[in-house]
């Protein structure tokens, strides 16, 4: 990722844009988890501001998950053999796998010291669920962010069967599938948006093209769609559907307009930040309202956005910092990216 990749057509991609986007995925993310909740409706301007980080943030996991099922199969063989699979697959233990269960441990242990020492922290948080492992490792899990590794898992476990619809059923077995999640039949093993990120890829198109082409028009459906669900007119899922593709071509015409270069530990730092925010984010905002006790529009933002602020910045200086003193821990941390 973030580099000239050769399709099975034959033809070099440029996926640069890929870096910038989950720079700014992952930034929204921690945005988003940092967001307060239960804020008297007096005030409007908080409120009002905090709804639209939010709702833009919608956009941060799906667009995560079509990257990955993009980037799963951009290779792919006209015809993947059980080899091909087996290696993609036991790379995922790696970069996957290993990181989401030490993620875990660290958030449960985390979690058990708060609740001896600083229960106020976590109050409202699994109740005694945090005593049942299943429900730490799986049904959780206990560190909330993580749901979204632990889906990811496994869809790619599932990747064959991907491949298989939409090898045979092209475009319109995406579609089956977005119908069933449109109508709630929301799991793991029917996730739309990595389906739709397989099918850009196992179906070759050229989505740096296609984003460029409708844009424009898709960003003015997004916003038409945006202020319909602001109202409560619609529902969410066509302000994403418009808003994915938007996302992409802004990421690709900021690459283009510019001489930036992402350095590739970027990558891993996403990863890092996305595996560890949760927990220190929902303690800092109630250490910040305990502390200021928010009574106008100005703390209330300052708390929202001193809370994310922080905890990307002393999350980001121990990332270096961990990968300059133990980079081979580091580097099992976050997957060998």
């Amino acid at each position: 990722m973030g580099n000239m990749l050769s399709t099975t057509t034959g033809v070099k991609e440029d996926t640069r844009y890929l870096d910038l986007l989950k720079i700014v995925l992952t930034v929204g993310i921690v945005f988003r988890h940092a967001s307060l909740v239960d804020v008297p409706a007096e005030y409007g301007l908080f409120n009002a501001i905090s709804k639209g980080i939010v709702l833009l943030t919608e956009l941060c996991v799906p667009l995560f998950f079509v990257i990955s099922g993009y980037l799963f199969f951009l290779n792919v063989p006209e015809r993947p053999d059980v080899k091909w699979f087996g290696n993609k697959l036991g790379k995922r233990v790696f970069s996957l796998l290993i990181p989401y269960l030490i993620a875990n441990v660290l958030a449960f242990l985390f979690y058990w010291l708060a609740m001896h020492y600083t229960p106020s922290l976590v109050s409202g948080f699994f109740g005694d669920n945090w005593k049942n492992p299943i429900y730490v490792f799986w049904t959780g899990p206990i560190n909330l962010s993580l749901w979204f590794i632990r889906d990811l898992i496994i869809i790619c476990v599932l990747s064959p069967l991907i491949w298989l619809l939409i090898r045979y059923c092209r475009w319109w077995g995406v579609l089956a599938l977005g119908l069933l999640w449109l109508f709630g039949f929301q799991k793991p093993w029917t996730n739309f948006y990595f389906t739709l990120g397989a099918g850009l890829a196992i179906l070759h198109v050229d989505v740096a093209r296609r984003c460029k082409d409708f844009g424009p028009y898709l960003l003015l459906a997004m916003i038409g769609s945006a202020a319909a669900y602001w109202n409560g007119k619609i529902g969410l899922e066509l302000f994403l559907l418009t808003g994915l593709p938007v996302g992409v071509w802004l990421a690709i015409s900021a690459m283009q307009s510019s001489r930036w270069k992402i350095d590739p530990s970027w990558r891993a730092w996403c990863f890092f930040i996305y595996l560890y925010h949760y927990i220190p984010v929902i303690g800092c905002k109630k250490a910040f309202v305990q502390f200021l006790h928010p009574a106008n529009d100005g703390v209330y933002l300052a708390t929202y956005f001193a809370s994310a602020l922080l905890v990307l910045t002393v999350l980001t200086g121990l990332y270096f910092a961990m990968k300059k003193i133990v980079p081979k821990l580091t580097s099992i941390l976050v997957g060998g990216k």
